[in-house]
């Protein structure tokens, strides 16, 4: 009875040391950088606009934030509620519906990753995306990184009998 006692013990001590220990293996660090992009997209007029306080004319995102977290904040809490992670500002489903497709395009200090497509559909209006960036998607060292988004749209308005499509993008450079 005290060895099957003695067995389960080392088994819990081997678990909890593995949920522990693999984020910092990982990552190689117990801290790790998170940047964050936020822009909006609107198609309530039947073509894509981007826009939101950090944006401006000129194809450049102006409010970027990196901060530092820990790997098991980021492994446990900000990793699993995705890389873009949007928020219906105003959206009206009576007045059309859109399909909106989010490309990304990571430039590193070492290399280009493709960080591949995000795709929903819904009614047309408002959204505000956020793009959240860490070590799964290559922001690991000190560097300067560009962030290069292009967003595709189709959008049928209520009172249209045919879909228009129509894309816009920018990029955005942050340092680590």
């Amino acid at each position: 009875m005290k060895r099957n006692m003695l067995a389960v013990i080392v088994i819990v001590i081997i678990a909890a040391a593995a949920v522990l220990l693999t984020p910092i293996a990982l990552a190689q660090a117990v801290t790790v950088p998170v940047s964050q992009i936020t822009f909006s997209e609107d198609t309530a007029k039947g073509s894509v606009h981007l826009g939101g306080g950090c944006y401006n004319p000129s194809m450049t995102v102006q409010c970027n934030s990196t901060s530092t977290t820990t790997v098991y904040q980021y492994y446990f809490l900000e990793r699993s509620n995705g890389l873009v992670r949007t928020t219906n500002t105003k959206i009206n489903s009576t007045a059309g519906s859109t399909n909106v497709t989010i490309s990304l395009l990571l430039t590193t200090p070492s290399q280009l990753v493709n960080l591949g497509n995000v795709t929903f559909s819904g009614g047309v209006g408002n959204r505000t995306h956020t793009v959240y960036l860490s070590i799964d998607q290559g922001v690991r060292a000190s560097g300067i990184y560009k962030l290069t988004v292009t967003i595709d749209t189709s959008v049928l308005l209520q009172s249209s009998t045919k879909a228009s499509t129509s894309a816009a993008g920018f990029e955005t450079t942050f340092k680590i």
